[in-house]
């Protein structure tokens, strides 16, 4: 099996078509390669874009929260703050009115105690007259 003298012109054509096909298939594919590229570089851009405007605005929602919690922890700040002095002046007044009323009881207790003497004495008073009048009385 050889070739054919009318063969060879047409392989040979046959092969200069293709590496002809090959070469501008090569060049436009070399000539579409950049812009493809870019293209592609751009379309990744966009896409990291709109995934770092979500991230954007998942941040800017944590910081408005974290503004807010820091708002209220000074608010409840303010108030606790408010509720111990509060508190400190309640214990105060709850002292001082404790030992008011311990001295005004301790008075009491010294004046029950006095009343108590007199009621004796006065009860040894008219005990005494008492004796006295029921006593025989003796005319010398």
């Amino acid at each position: 099996m050889g070739l054919m003298d009318g063969e060879m012109p047409n392989a040979s054509a046959q092969k200069i078509a293709d590496n002809v096909l090959l070469l501008a298939i090569a060049r436009v594919s070399m000539a579409f390669s950049l812009p493809l590229i870019g293209f592609v570089a751009w379309l990744g851009g966009q896409y990291l874009e709109s995934k770092f405007d979500v991230i954007n605005d998942r941040v800017t929602s944590v910081e408005k929260t974290a503004a807010s919690a820091s708002d209220q922890a000074t608010k409840v700040n303010d108030r606790l703050i408010t509720v111990e002095t509060k508190q400190t002046q309640a214990d105060t007044s709850s002292e001082k009115f404790q030992s008011a009323t311990l001295n005004r009881l301790d008075r009491l207790q010294d004046s029950i105690v006095g009343l108590s003497n007199a009621v004796a004495a006065l009860t040894a008073t008219v005990q005494a007259i008492a004796d006295e009048k029921n006593r025989p009385t003796q005319r010398p």
